[in-house]
């Protein structure tokens, strides 16, 4: 059973990615501060999340290290809040989001996912096509209540099972563990 240690103040994350991965992965949480860098690349910013927690915590030599940032790109917003999502959130509320898309409610969320490699990172992306609706379930966490995932009538908010079917994570997770199955050292 391979080792990932998952750099991240979210629990539901780790949860969401021990669904995912399975049996063959051992997912723990890494609890360290990082500091986001203000620039409009989800995956640059995962780059730099997990380069910093390879600086802060102590990883056994058999255990790989993985660091993630996530946004929700809204159509009509121009992709906005993007990698800005949870600054947004915080500062002004995803309920707020709602306000500002007038006709065109199509979005996406686009997750990245850093392998550190040593001296190097590996980048695994997804991404997940939908419409921000008004908030609907309470499971999951951050923006799930508010989209709604092509394919489905619930929000992830209201069905977690689908989310982990579904998800742009799970798609950035899958190619990381096809990594991973390929002999990553």
């Amino acid at each position: 059973m391979r080792r990932i240690f998952f750099a991240t103040g979210n629990k539901g994350k780790v949860k969401h990615a021990s669904n995912i991965l399975g049996d063959e992965f051992k997912v723990r949480q890494v609890d360290v501060e990082t500091v986001e860098p203000s620039i409009d690349s989800i995956e640059e910013i995962a780059e730099a999340k997990v380069r910093q927690a390879r600086e802060k915590a102590d990883i056994p030599d058999e255990g790989l290290l993985i660091a993630d940032d996530s946004g929700l790109f809204v159509d009509s917003l121009n992709g906005f809040p993007g990698p800005q999502t949870s600054f947004f959130d915080e500062k002004v509320g995803k309920n707020n989001l709602l306000k500002l898309v007038k006709e065109d409610n199509s979005a996406k969320f686009r997750a990245a996912v850093a392998l550190d490699l040593g001296n190097d990172t590996k980048v695994f992306t997804g991404e997940a096509s939908g419409e921000v609706v008004e908030p609907r379930g309470d499971d999951g966490f951050g923006y799930d209540p508010l989209f709604l995932p092509d394919g489905n009538d619930s929000t992830w908010g209201e069905d977690s099972e689908f989310k982990d079917e579904s998800s742009h994570r799970k798609e950035a997770l899958e190619k990381l563990r096809d990594y991973i199955s390929t002999g990553v050292e």
